[in-house]
């Protein structure tokens, strides 16, 4: 687990819009059924001395609208571990025992409210660990119609699944990270986004470290042109190559130092075009030398 990127999420979660939106993308399809008004922070009735719920999970809400009355959690996750389906089940029956008690100490007789686990996975590989917890026990067939079997709610960056947020900061962070890890913002992705608040692309860079985003920018503007930071990341990054002699080598025809260079950028994601374009030479002569290699 990497507490950096799970400590970032968690401050971005933290406001209840963006909260609920994951929520209504992976329930609802998008359509606004839950409001951030109506979110409340959990009382410190959910906490015992054996596990303090606000403490392990990461995101945690009471919902409220008068109709619905439920328990929304959000745990982010930046690795696959085989044994989140466990710890998805354990939070949420943890939560229901927290509420019971409560209910048992103001001597009130009523149904508990619905709890709702969300596990958000930040990371680049597709998530191949166990979304239930089937896939985790052996089940004998003679006991299967016993099985209580447990099915995580996971919503993952990687993949093909497609999220309808309605929050754009919620939709660029999640669609420049997937562009990012798919590698597609180096095709013509970044022109998609457009302009985006330099606190999301910070949340980005914790979870992508991807290198063109560690600008100053970030720090001095409070939105950022995606494709101007590109731009000017590839403009310094040409710069420092050129001070380390890779230009000359190219200028001066050493075929061994280009196929060097253009194969160390096809390899961190460069399209052909985008080394095309920063170092004025043509497509065709750069797919005809890799295809030396």
């Amino acid at each position: 687990m990497n507490k950096s990127k799970d400590k970032t999420m968690k401050e971005f979660l933290e406001n209840n819009a963006y909260f609920v939106d994951f929520f209504n993308a992976y329930f609802f399809n998008g359509e606004k059924v839950l409001k951030a008004k109506n979110c409340e922070e959990l009382d410190s009735e959910m906490n015992d001395s054996h596990m303090n719920l606000e403490k392990h999970v990461d995101v945690i809400r009471k919902y409220n609208d008068g109709n619905l009355y439920s328990a929304f959690i959000i745990e982010n996750q930046s690795c696959v571990d085989a044994s989140m389906v466990v710890r998805a089940a354990t939070y949420e029956f943890v939560a229901y025992d927290r509420m019971l008690k409560k209910l048992k100490k103001n001597k009130v007789e009523e149904k508990l409210p619905m709890v709702h686990i969300l596990v958000f996975y930040t990371g680049e590989r597709p998530w191949h660990a166990a979304r239930q917890l089937s896939e985790l026990v052996e089940v004998d067939e003679r006991f299967k119609s016993y099985f209580h079997d447990y099915q995580m709610n996971l919503i993952e960056i990687t993949g093909k699944t497609s999220y309808n947020f309605n929050e754009k900061d919620v939709h660029n962070l999640f669609y420049i990270c997937r562009s990012i890890y798919n590698q597609s913002i180096y095709e013509g992705a970044i022109n998609d986004f457009g302009v985006v608040k330099s606190s999301v692309l910070k949340v980005v860079k914790t979870l992508t470290d991807v290198e063109w985003l560690d600008l100053k920018e970030l720090e001095e503007k409070e939105e950022i042109e995606m494709c101007e930071a590109e731009k000017r990341w590839l403009e310094v990054k040409s710069k420092e190559w050129e001070a380390e002699g890779i230009r000359k080598g190219i200028e001066q025809g050493s075929e061994k130092k280009e196929l060097e260079m253009y194969q160390t950028m096809v390899d961190k994601g460069f399209s052909i075009s985008s080394i095309a374009s920063i170092f004025s030479v043509s497509e065709e002569s750069i797919e005809r030398l890799l295809m030396k290699a």
